[in-house]
């Protein structure tokens, strides 16, 4: 199917679904609005099947950007209609001018025959033929998933989990499923020339190919997806720039350069800011006036170090945004204003100091995922029975959707280890241990991961998570939390540890395993791992181990696919195939590294499964070169990686 066909398709679909659900749920009781919107729904889906059944010639290219302009203006209708932004008697209003313009659309299509004419077949098949062979068999995808990376500069680390998280946000997919889909699509294609896993194998950021790079980004400049702004002349979409309505805008301030910005971002749906270099707020201030966007769902301010109280005060007026990820800089506290955003979906202020957040932050009734590291607000927890006036306990009991809370940290004050066991949908919580623990905190929060955990085994769906570091205070805190029969998806534990943690030995199956400068050596560790079950993927980021060797059979390592070690320390290495039949992925990244005497550093030759094995960049030549020549003659021909050390 021709790009833009696809890519007004994919949008088409998302406003049926939205149309439906007015219809259904919203205006059951006002039917002359319902017939309304009932005729752009119809209108919108024979204009759809028309498209799709008989393509597009080339002189059609504007007419599908207007089809796409209106699709967009009737879901941008809903979304303020449906988040209380727009009453009743203005959405009426602006439905009735929306159902002239999608009945003048369908009418304008049977008066010209909208069809792709034979002779211009072969043109549409030489047009084929310039897309990219990695592109052109990717299968059943959303077209917009693919032109959102176009937001990025070039030879960006575009990471996954978040880029999910804003197409859900924009409304280019609807549901988690479609859009994990897309995301497996796109990352198990070879549109990727550099792909960064995490331990369990998941992709955990992508660059693009500069052939995917370069085709979709004259496909964005087409049909007007994404709007490039870097001080030149003009944005990257040329003459039509100021008769096109942005939604997207990708800014790259550079110093001492004036930003030339479409004049219209009234219905810009995304802004991403990313400065070059040494850029003070003088180059980008104008895209800081969000008084000139009404309908934004992602901003992306993570990389402006810049912002003010008073930009803070601006974003909270921004009443649709879903996605927020921000770098607070000197900016403290996060106060009660927040509470405006009630859209808001992710909010994402890690890479800052401890913020101070307030309780409105908890009570956003659609916040699911919450990064950063976070305290909450003396002011919230001061009066006794706090729990019970602030709401927090009702809310969170009965209401709250969060699903990520990574992190908060654990000193004197009272917050967040009294709301941890109140959140029942958490998958993934990051704890930070601090000095000033009290004992009072410690206690309950003990009880509230031991809860957290043992809950695993009656919601394993949720593939829960866990992270907790006390590198600034004694991991004798781990040793309270109390040994249950629950389950773990992931457990990092950062910091240095007296002993191999029980209440891990305890656990009925936990999948994947990281163990941070505990300080632990690796006999320890290996007997610690003796009571581990289900283990899958094991990380070691320790400059103490001494040696590692992996050469008798034991029950707990055969079903380990992945191992990652990262030592700065001299390491002895002796590693067999026997007890590691299911081996997919080795990375052994140690400069000063050593075999062990009678035994082989890596006995690759034997792991039948194996896929990847990494070395560090700066082994000597010779462990270099009996690597390859081993792999070469493996029946895998697992790839072989040079690498820094990557934490």
């Amino acid at each position: 199917m021709e790009f833009g066909v696809a890519t007004f398709s994919a949008v088409a679909a998302v406003v049926i679904s939205k149309l439906c659900v007015v219809m259904e749920n919203i205006l059951k009781k006002v039917p002359e609005i319902r017939a309304d919107v009932r005729c752009i729904k119809e209108d919108l889906e024979a204009i759809e099947a028309a498209i799709e059944l008989h393509g597009l010639n080339r002189e059609h290219v504007i007419f599908i950007a207007q089809l796409r302009r209106l699709a967009y203006d009737i879901e941008d209708c809903i979304d303020r209609f449906d988040a209380k932004k727009m009453v009743l008697k203005d959405f009426a209003k602006e439905i009735v001018i929306l159902k002239e313009i999608s009945t003048d659309t369908t009418n304008r299509i049977q008066k010209f025959n909208f069809l792709a004419e034979e002779d211009d077949r072969t043109a549409q098949g030489q047009r084929a033929a310039d897309v990219p062979a990695e592109l052109q068999n990717l299968g059943d995808y959303n077209p917009n998933c693919l032109l959102y990376l176009c937001l990025f500069p070039r030879n960006h680390q575009v990471r996954t989990k978040p880029l999910a998280r804003r197409w859900l946000a924009e409304g280019l997919v609807q549901g988690e499923q479609l859009a994990v889909k897309n995301m497996k699509i796109l990352t198990n294609s070879s549109i990727f020339s550099s792909i960064q896993r995490s331990n369990n194998g998941e992709v955990r950021r992508c660059q693009p190919t500069d052939e995917t790079f370069r085709y979709i980004s004259q496909q964005s400049v087409s049909e007007n997806f994404v709007l490039f702004c870097d001080g030149a002349a003009q944005p990257s979409q040329g003459k039509s720039l100021q008769a096109q309505v942005a939604r997207r805008l990708s800014v790259h301030p550079s110093a001492n350069v004036q930003l030339n910005l479409p004049q219209d971002l009234s219905r810009l749906r995304t802004l991403a800011v990313f400065p070059a270099g040494e850029v003070n707020l003088a180059s980008y201030e104008d895209v800081l006036d969000f008084a000139r966007y009404q309908v934004l769902r992602v901003l992306d301010l993570k990389e402006c170090a810049h912002l003010s109280e008073e930009h803070l005060r601006d974003i909270w007026g921004q009443v649709l945004i879903k996605y927020l990820s921000i770098n607070l800089g000197s900016i403290a506290e996060i106060n009660s204003s927040i509470k405006h955003l009630d859209q808001l979906e992710t909010l994402d202020l890690s890479g800052s100091q401890t913020v101070t957040v307030f309780k409105e932050v908890l009570l956003l009734p659609k916040l699911k995922h919450l990064f950063g590291r976070f305290q909450l607000s003396k002011k919230d927890t001061f009066t006794p029975g706090w729990l019970l006036t602030s709401g927090l306990q009702e809310f969170l009991k009965r209401k709250s959707r969060l699903e990520t809370l990574a992190g908060f940290v654990t000193n004197e004050r009272l917050g967040f280890p009294q709301l941890l066991n109140l959140m029942k949908h958490l998958r993934k919580v990051k704890i930070w241990f601090e000095s000033d623990a009290s004992e009072r905190n410690v206690k309950v929060l003990s009880k509230s991961i031991t809860e957290f955990i043992g809950a695993g085994v009656t919601q394993p769906d949720l593939n829960r998570s866990l992270s907790i570091e006390f590198e600034e205070c004694s991991g004798e805190y781990v040793n309270n939390i109390s040994q249950v029969a629950g389950i773990l998806a992931s457990l990092k534990l950062r910091g240095n540890l007296p002993q191999f943690p029980p209440f891990v030995a305890g656990l009925s199956a936990i999948e994947e395993l990281c163990l941070w400068s505990t300080g632990l050596t690796w006999e320890v560790i290996r007997a610690g791992l003796s009571r581990v079950r289900g283990l899958k993927y094991l990380k070691l980021i320790e400059d103490n181990l001494g040696r590692l060797d992996v050469l008798s059979e034991a029950e707990h390592l055969k079903a380990i696919e992945r191992i990652c070690v990262v030592c700065k320390q001299r390491l002895e290495v002796a590693i067999a195939a026997r007890p590691l039949p299911n081996l997919v992925s080795l990375h052994i990244l140690c400069q000063d590294l050593h075999g062990i005497p009678h035994n082989p550093l890596i006995e690759i030759t034997r792991m039948a499964k194996l896929q990847e094995v990494a070395l560090h960049h700066q082994v000597d030549d010779t462990t270099k070169d009996e690597l390859l020549q081993i792999a070469d003659g493996h029946p895998n021909t697992p790839k072989v990686l040079f690498l820094e050390y990557l934490l």
